[in-house]
């Protein structure tokens, strides 16, 4: 007895790879991976306005502080200037306060002495050939071709060599106060010398000498204007 076996010739159906299952969705509606690890928000990763506005404030900080610094530094050199430039008290001889008077202007005086002679100057009236005791002023002469010498005399109480004659009373004070001629110093006698000497008489006398010209033979012409010394 044979047996009927009905088969069938249909080809088996290929399994659907994506049966209907609503909880796995196609890959035309699938939704792009989420990457695993930390994550950071999209558009704040940097910030180029904040830099350059924070670089421009610390610019113009630093301008303001070098204004500031060269401001101070030109008024302290201005303030220096002026305190420079600002006269001092003038004072000579007495260290009290004094005035000035003209007691005579450009008097002529003239020495004539022989070789390695010595003449003095009184110039409180003025003379020459003054006794030595009274004497603002020593003329020493000197033999060959060494000028003459000036000394101060026992009559002075202060001298200096000045390079001008455009000078006053206050100036000659100033001079004698700031370079004065020392015990035992001598400045030499040539035209165009100028000497500013303070007397020891009372009132005292600032005197402006002027060499006009040297001789050969210990002769010399000078001129002189004092002014009275009155506290």
């Amino acid at each position: 007895m044979s047996t009927f076996r009905a088969t069938n010739n249909t080809p088996p159906r290929a399994r659907d790879p994506y049966p209907m299952n609503p909880a796995k969705p196609k890959p035309d509606d699938a939704e792009p991976p989420i990457p695993d690890g930390p994550t950071e928000r999209i558009g704040r990763a940097g910030r180029p306005g904040r830099a350059v506005f924070l670089a421009v404030l610390l610019a113009l900080f630093a301008l303001n502080v070098a204004g500031v610094a060269i401001f101070v530094a030109w008024r302290a050199a201005n303030l220096a200037r002026v305190a420079l430039e600002r006269p001092g008290p003038v004072a000579a001889g007495p260290a009290h306060s004094e005035t000035f008077d003209v007691s005579y202007a450009q008097e002529p005086l003239r020495v004539q002495v022989g070789c390695s002679a010595v003449m003095f100057l009184d110039l409180d009236e003025p003379r020459s050939n003054a006794a030595e005791k009274v004497g603002d002023l020593r003329y020493d002469s000197r033999c060959g071709d060494s000028p003459p010498s000036f000394m101060l005399g026992a009559g002075a109480a202060g001298g200096s060599q000045v390079r001008s004659t455009d000078l006053d009373a206050a100036g000659c004070a100033r001079a004698i106060r700031t370079s004065p001629i020392g015990p035992g110093a001598s400045v030499p006698v040539r035209k165009g010398s100028v000497l500013c000497v303070l007397t020891a008489a009372t009132p005292a006398r600032m005197v402006l000498v002027e060499v006009m010209d040297v001789g050969r033979a210990g002769t010399a012409g000078m001129r002189a204007t004092s002014w009275k010394v009155a506290a």
